[in-house]
This record gives C-alpha cells, sequence and structure tokens, in this order.
C-alpha cells in the first residue's frame, strides 16, 4: 500500500508525453506536483568538473529566470547541480528518479529530494516507494526522463555514459537536443564531442533553448523578453552590481589583456562569480575571441 503522500498515476492520469515511448510504463509513483509548463532536461556525468557543476548551476537559474522547469535524474554530479541550481534560484525542478523515495539513489540525496517536493517540484519513479534502484532500472529511467522533457540538454559527459543514453532516446523521440561543446582533450566531455558529430546542436546559452521552446509555442514569453527576464535578476544571484553581463564580458577580456589564462585568476581579479566567468569564456571561445590550450589555458585568438 502507498503512503498517503505517494500517489499512483497509471493509465490517463500518466503524463501525455510518455505514450511517446515504444514501451510507457504501466505507472509511475509520485510525490509533489509535476510543472504544467515548459520543461527542459539538464544531464551529465556523475563526477563533473568545477566548470560544469558552475555552468549547470548557472544554467539552472537561467531558465528558471524565463519560467522554465527543469528535470533531472537526482543522481551524483551535474544532475545534483541542476536540482541545486533550480532550487537556489526558487524554481521548480522534477526528479525522474531510479529507486523509491525512501529508499533514494544516492542516499546523500535525501534532503535534497526532500526539498524538491518541499517547493513545489516533483519526485518520480518507477518503483513503489520502498523499493531500491537496481541495475536494470537506469535505462527506464532515463526514457521517461526525456520523453517528459521538451528540451535536452547534455552539460558534460565522457563517450561511456549514461547521459549519453539519454541522448540517444532523445534522438529517437525527436526531442530537441544541445549539448555544450568541449575541446577534444578534454576527457571528460569527449561524450558531447561525439554528440555533435551525430548531429546535437551545440550550446552557446539560454538563448538557444528558449528559441527552440518558443517555435514550440511553449513559453509563455518571447525569447528577448524571457531573456531579459533572466539578465534581470542576475544580481540576486550574486553577480556584482556594477558587473552586468556587457560589464563582465568586458572584465574578463580585460583581465586575460593583462595576462590572466587561467578562470581562478579571472574569478580572483574581477571578483565574477565562477559560474559566470566559465559561461562567459565558454561563450567567448564559441565566438572565437577565445581560444585554449590543452592544458586549458586561454588566450585571445590571433
Amino acid at each position: 500500500m502507498n503512503p498517503p503522500d505517494e500517489r499512483r498515476l497509471e493509465g490517463t492520469a500518466l503524463p501525455a508525453r510518455l505514450a511517446d515511448l515504444d514501451t510507457p510504463p504501466a505507472a509511475l509513483f509520485a510525490r509533489g506536483e509535476f510543472p504544467r509548463g515548459p520543461l527542459v532536461a539538464l544531464v551529465g556525468t556523475r563526477y563533473p568538473s568545477e566548470q560544469a557543476v558552475a555552468y549547470t548551476e548557472s544554467l539552472s537559474r537561467e531558465l528558471v529566470q524565463a519560467g522554465v522547469s527543469v528535470i533531472s535524474g537526482g543522481a551524483e554530479g551535474i544532475d545534483t547541480a541542476a536540482h541545486r541550481g533550480t532550487l537556489a534560484a526558487n524554481g521548480v525542478t522534477v526528479v525522474m528518479a531510479p529507486a523509491g523515495f525512501e529508499h533514494p539513489f544516492p542516499e546523500e540525496n535525501r534532503e535534497l529530494f526532500e526539498n524538491v517536493v518541499a517547493c513545489g517540484g516533483a519526485y518520480l519513479s518507477l518503483v513503489e516507494h520502498h523499493t531500491p534502484a537496481t541495475r536494470g532500472i537506469f535505462f527506464q529511467r532515463n526514457a521517461c526522463l526525456v520523453a517528459l522533457a521538451h528540451v535536452v540538454v547534455v552539460i558534460e559527459a565522457p563517450v561511456r555514459s549514461g547521459a549519453r543514453n539519454a541522448a540517444a532516446k532523445a534522438r529517437r523521440l525527436g526531442r530537441p537536443l544541445f549539448v555544450v561543446p568541449y575541446p577534444p582533450w578534454h576527457g571528460k566531455g569527449q561524450g558531447c564531442v561525439a554528440e555533435l558529430k551525430l548531429g546535437a546542436r551545440p550550446l552557446a546559452g539560454v538563448r538557444d533553448v528558449l528559441k527552440v521552446l518558443d517555435q514550440q509555442r511553449l513559453h509563455p514569453l518571447s525569447v528577448d523578453a524571457a531573456v531579459e527576464s533572466s539578465q534581470s535578476g542576475q544580481q540576486s544571484l550574486g553577480f556584482p552590481e556594477t558587473l552586468q553581463p556587457h560589464s563582465a564580458r568586458e572584465a574578463l577580456l580585460e583581465t586575460v589583456r593583462r595576462g590572466a589564462s587561467l578562470s581562478d585568476e579571472i574569478v580572483a581579479q574581477t571578483g565574477l562569480p565562477v559560474a559566470q566567468v566559465a559561461q562567459l569564456i565558454l561563450t567567448l571561445r564559441l565566438e572565437g575571441v577565445l581560444v585554449a590550450d590543452p592544458a586549458g589555458r586561454i588566450e585571445f585568438s590571433k
């Protein structure tokens, strides 16, 4: 028997998008409230770099500022960063879990999952509350996670990873798929390089995601209004008042001109948050303004 705060969803009570799966689940076990608006999946490795964690948290917050909810799998690493970043911005997030609520996977995220539900989000699983995760359920979990999402973003993933399994599901289901580009010498991101070869779209920032949602008529705001809303909330995310996006970009470039070549040096010299520096460096590299050597040191392109 299910506890009073867990609902068994089956038949017409299941989210309609699960019907896109070849074999939809017979039931989902839910706590909390499933969001009605656009839902973006953020997935990646359980063993991410610090820059990837910072970027995930930043992207989550920008999505929240634009009125979007975030779904992920509750695992260590990128999944956890996605949930935490969303909650930090007072947003709604969904955990598509491989285990019952009373046997969280990982156990260290028990409090996080409780907070997700308490803050208006949802905890969904394919098994009842008393059931631990089993090896065979993770791919099923990934399929449901992707089916529920309107857009899928892979932040950082090695060649062999659950995130790449999610990316394969996204291609099969026709879900828009973005990946954060990585240099070929960055081992933690080689799965992203492989996904780009398979046709995934490179992600330059939140605007890319919002444009796709807008094309699907899923976003409550125009893209420009949503981005403006996201940027207007940056001060509450800890960005210095005198260093909004344009000024932050110029401050970063000036430190590089003065010889800073590592993100830690830029953070120390500008006072900008790690997440903002990571995102600016990525954007400037995609624009061809900056390049990085095999050791990760950046400089102006020649």
